[in-house]
């Protein structure tokens, strides 16, 4: 399919990129806005449209947010207020210092009963349009401040916020939606002396780890039990397989609804969750936070067994299914068995994929066979829109396009008169160890040489120690096992 074609009509020569941005933002994000049509960049398709149709495309798009802020606007205002120019004007504008100076001094009870009466007939052509009126004030001086303060209440519709463009209902929800800017947690609790930035989120911090609970609801399918309602009814979507939250664009169902608005930022492109070191956003909190451990190199989980140090629990279980040998992770093609799902993984692409074969040039199995005959043909199918440059797969394009072109300039190194230039904050850091300090990270414990990145001492211990480790991988487990014998403990060395 021709690349210049346009994507919406096509039909004319397409000049504008559908992953350009407008008014900040991507015209793949507005596309799929207006319509339930789903635009990923690398699928195949024509990326570029024309200025016709880039034209009709912001058009719809500025009526579809007048539609929605039109549609909140009427949710959050009072109603009754729409129909003030509507409804003729009833003669309310009665002294009522007259009506007191009429009436009798101790007839108080008599002129409030006449002020309720007024107000009645003149509420009654609201009937008509379908109003309701829910309060009736007998007494006039509070009838006086009611109609005072809705005359003073500012109309506060939605509210579009200026950093990502989100539509927030009022004011005080955009108030709190910035705060996942800017940082701010105003709001900290007094136990513990976490910060948050919701007070919703302290009150579920303080229930949750500060408050002595009973777990009452208990799931009558598997026994498991929980401190809320809310956990328990979805808890039982797990057996029932109910998933009522359901994504815009490609209608994929979720059990939770956390999990359908984390899904459908990887429609809209939306990353709110930004590193507050190199500043790499993602989608997911939990993905920044585990991206953190990336600038630190505090070590706190140690192998028992070989001493090996790691950053995180996770990496500490992985490493230590090495020493067990435990291999739950079973192909279910050929039957092979695997320590890790990762390994296993690659093992389908490679092995049992519809697009792996043997190459009959080199003799190797491949996951994508035919990305890896153009090594031997030549053929360079992919082209670079910005400098015409061919690339033999669509990933080294995707790379060539992010490195070269889009985020070639994206981290710049500060230090001296260096103004070097970097697409990742990986790069710019392994240009500042070894540019700019004699600092060697990752240290060979065989021969102690140190080198800047993991891959490079990975790739020394392949080629120099290779030898080393699978002699030691070869040896036999020892395990000790503690016996006490006359209050002492014996500890035997089992092979």
């Amino acid at each position: 399919m021709e690349s210049k074609i346009c994507r919406i009509c096509l039909k004319k020569t397409a000049t504008i990129s559908i992953f350009d941005k407008q008014d900040d933002i991507q015209l793949s994000s507005k596309v799929m806005r207006c319509v339930n049509v789903v635009v990923v960049e690398g699928d195949g398709l024509p990326d570029n449209i024309c200025s016709e149709c880039a034209a009709e495309l912001s058009t719809c798009y500025e009526f579809v947010n007048k539609c929605e802020a039109s549609d909140k606007a009427l949710r959050c205002a009072d109603i009754a207020s729409l129909y003030e120019d509507l409804l003729p004007k009833t003669e309310l504008s009665i002294k009522i210092e007259q009506i007191k100076e009429e009436c009798a001094p101790d007839d108080h009870d008599h002129f409030d009963n006449y002020l309720l009466d007024t107000v009645s007939e003149s509420c009654n052509d609201y009937s008509d349009n379908k109003v309701k009126v829910k309060r009736k004030y007998t007494k006039t001086k509070k009838f006086r401040e009611h109609i005072d303060g809705r005359k003073l209440k500012p109309k506060l519709g939605p509210v579009r916020c200026m950093v990502c463009g989100l539509m927030a209902s009022c004011r005080s929800a955009l108030e709190n939606h910035m705060r996942t800017h800017t940082g701010e947690k105003p709001f900290s609790c007094d136990s513990c002396g976490a910060r948050f930035n919701l007070k919703g989120t302290l009150k579920r911090h303080t229930i949750t780890h500060h408050t002595q609970r009973e777990r009452k609801f208990i799931c009558e399918t598997c026994g498991s039990s929980f401190f809320s309602k809310n956990d328990i009814i979805t808890h039982i979507r797990v057996h029932t397989d109910e998933r009522p939250y359901s994504c815009t664009y490609c209608g994929k169902a979720f059990r939770q609804i956390a999990s359908m608005i984390r899904h459908k930022r990887m429609h809209t492109g939306e990353k709110p969750f930004s590193c507050p070191i190199c500043f790499k956003k993602f989608i997911d909190k939990s993905h920044m936070k585990r991206h953190q451990f990336v600038h630190s190199d505090e070590k706190n989980f140690t192998c028992h067994l070989c001493s090996k140090s790691v950053k995180t629990r996770n990496a500490l279980t992985a490493h230590m299914r090495i020493h067990s040998n435990e291999k739950h992770n079973i192909c279910n093609y050929c039957g092979m068995t695997f320590s890790f799902k990762g390994n296993l993984q690659v093992h389908i692409r490679r092995i049992h994929s519809e697009k792996s074969g043997q190459c009959n040039v080199c003799l190797k199995t491949f996951s994508d066979l035919e990305a890896h005959m153009r090594k031997h043909t030549g053929e360079k199918p992919f082209v670079c829109k910005f400098c015409d440059q061919s690339f033999a797969t669509k990933r080294s394009l995707s790379n060539h396009v992010g490195f070269k072109h889009e985020n070639a300039s994206k981290f710049k190194c500060s230090i001296g008169e260096c103004t070097k230039t970097f697409p990742t904050a990986m790069m710019l850091e392994f240009h500042l160890l070894k540019q700019h300090t004699n600092h060697t990270p990752y240290v060979c414990h065989h021969c102690s040489r140190g080198f800047f990145r993991m891959s490079d001492l990975s790739r020394h211990l392949k080629v120099s120690h290779m030898d080393t480790i699978e002699s030691r991988r070869s040896r036999p487990q020892l395990t000790v096992s503690p016996i006490i014998q006359n209050n002492c403990t014996i500890e035997i060395v089992h092979q």
